[in-house]
């Protein structure tokens, strides 16, 4: 197989890998003050921020590459996903959040890492996902169109 054309390499060889990387960030509770700041209608947000051991995905909607291009031996990529996320404590459910993730991504580009290896579908994706995950970095990510609400149990 020859060298990907940029743009096909990351929207459809990497979706599903960046994607998870992204939907991954999301969920970690660490990233809960940055998606709900500005949100002051939340009472006793700061507390229940604190007391948060748990956010998962609700539910994925789009989700695309916006823009990609390589650079000093790294790979751009500014990548969208609409999401609800659901966050609990003590496994009850807290807060249900909506909105989108803008996220700008960099990586090795394609002369130092072999991305085309997520083309392979004898390849096992979380095994390759477990690889290649150390090597992204966040340079930004940015919770745009947020919108949160209690969980009514």
């Amino acid at each position: 197989m020859g060298i990907m054309d940029l743009e096909d390499l990351v929207e459809e060889t990497l979706d599903e890998f960046l994607l998870e990387c992204v939907g991954n960030k999301a969920e970690e509770i660490s990233q809960l003050p940055a998606m709900l700041d500005g949100i002051e209608y939340l009472l006793d947000k700061d507390e229940l921020i604190a007391k948060t051991d748990f956010c998962e995905m609700f539910e994925v909607g789009d989700s695309s590459a916006d823009h990609c291009y390589e650079e000093n031996g790294e790979l751009h990529v500014l990548y969208s996903l609409d999401y609800i996320l659901q966050t609990g404590i003590d496994g009850e459910p807290v807060w249900r959040i909506q909105g989108t993730i803008k996220a700008h991504l960099v990586m090795p580009d394609r002369k130092s890492a072999d991305w085309n290896e997520f083309a392979d579908d004898d390849k096992n994706f979380s095994e390759l996902y477990e690889k290649y995950r150390p090597l992204v970095r966040f340079e930004s990510i940015d919770y745009v169109f947020i919108e949160a609400g209690i969980m009514d149990c």
